[in-house]
């Protein structure tokens, strides 16, 4: 299932990258954030890259139940929002009962 990352980046080609402290500034985000200020990348050139967000964003995966011990491959897949970038990963997965 996709899912999207719920904090925006900023507009504009750098993404946050060089946004001022605390968020996009006048060019705004790329998207109404979930919390007024949850926006950009968190870190920011302009602030010596100092972390601004004091979280972590993760996915979960949930295992059928009904699914016996052995080993898999999970693959995913990453999209990038701001860039033609497609990224694929595997990983292997040992199932324990």
């Amino acid at each position: 299932q996709w899912t999207k990352n719920p904090i925006p980046a900023c507009r504009g080609n750098s993404g946050g990258a060089y946004a001022p402290p605390g968020g996009c500034g006048i060019r705004g985000p790329q998207f109404t954030p979930p919390l007024e200020g949850l926006e950009g990348y968190g870190e920011s050139a302009l602030n010596g890259w100092a972390r601004e967000f004091d979280f972590s964003i993760v996915d979960k995966l949930q295992v059928p139940g009904d699914l016996v011990a052995g080993d898999y491959v999970l693959s995913f897949r990453w999209d990038c929002e701001q860039t033609s970038q497609v990224w694929t990963m595997c990983s292997d997965i040992t199932l324990v009962a």
